[in-house]
């Protein structure tokens, strides 16, 4: 070391400061290994839990601080719902029942919008359909859906008055058939003046015929409680309304139709336009901004 000294030429007071700076780079090197071992051992045995790691091969004991395993707080822990099964009618059907159902909020949401823009289920089938309601939900309620099918023929009509017996058997009820019936016979029913009835009758000719009697319900001016003064007195014998020829017909002849706006008809013109002629539903459907209401009402008065 002296010989090292003496070949640069450094003086004494020269030596010592070369010493200490070489402690220093010494200690500035090992400050960082020094200090993760005293930290790694000043973690108390109290907030340390100790578990396997299944991933090594050599089963280590690995560790952690209780803090972080456990930062979560307990109320974010979502508690399993209980769900209570029982025969429905899913038209209209309160919130608090759906939800006993085991049906989310989000979901429910979905279901209540449907029903605000005049959606309604007809069969069970229908609410499969709301796009909420997975394959697994409508499997697990499918057999509690009863429906009430409010749609009725001549026959089902007959026996259901006939079944009062506040009546007389003499006396002939009052029984419209709405495809045939002209104004005089609409202006018979409770509630149905002259007006209204020259509405229906203007209303079944733009549809081209009834296929429900629900649909009287549709004509601007009859309430809800107008219509169920008349529902009992209404029936629908033949439901073969007029078709529209789908793959002929132009834009304005379809928009013509009371369930075919402007937009939609512009839709499927353009559709035909760039695929060809419509062999069927399935093609219509292909239309992604057609909803299922729209099918199930237009689909009886489409032919293809």
């Amino acid at each position: 070391m002296k010989e090292f000294f003496k070949y640069f030429g450094l003086t004494q007071a020269e030596q010592r400061g070369f010493f200490v700076l070489v402690v220093l780079i010494i200690l500035v090197v090992l400050f960082p290994i020094l200090y993760s071992f005293v930290r790694e051992n000043d973690i108390p045995e109290s907030s340390i839990v100790y578990f396997n790691d299944e991933k090594k091969e050599n089963q280590k004991v690995k560790y952690a601080p209780v803090e972080e395993l456990y930062s979560a707080p307990s109320s974010t822990r979502t508690p399993q719902k209980r769900v209570t099964y029982f025969d429905f009618d899913p038209n209209a059907l309160p919130v608090e029942d759906w939800e006993r159902l085991g049906f989310s909020e989000k979901q429910i949401s979905v279901i209540k919008n449907y029903e605000s823009k005049g959606g309604k289920f007809y069969v069970k089938e229908d609410v499969a359909k709301i796009y909420s309601i997975s394959d697994q939900d409508y499997k697990r309620i499918e057999p509690y859906i009863k429906i009430q099918n409010k749609e009725r023929t001549r026959i089902e009509y007959v026996a259901a008055v006939g079944s009062k017996s506040d009546r007389s058997k003499s006396e002939t009820p009052l029984s419209v058939e709405i495809n045939q019936a002209d104004t005089s016979d609409f202006k018979r029913l409770k509630g149905i003046g002259s007006v209204l009835s020259a509405r229906i009758i203007k209303y079944r000719n733009a549809l081209g015929g009834f296929c429900r009697i629900t649909q009287i319900g549709e004509v601007y001016g009859i309430t809800p409680e107008i219509y169920g003064q008349i529902e009992e007195n209404i029936f629908l014998d033949s439901p073969v309304p007029q078709k529209l020829t789908i793959n002929e017909l132009t834009k304005h002849d379809l928009a013509k139709h009371p369930y075919i706006s402007n937009k939609e008809a512009d839709l499927i013109i353009n559709y035909r336009v760039q695929h060809g002629n419509y062999k069927g539903m399935d093609n219509l459907r292909e239309i992604p901004v057609l909803n299922e209401d729209f099918f199930r009402k237009i689909e009886p008065y489409l032919q293809f």
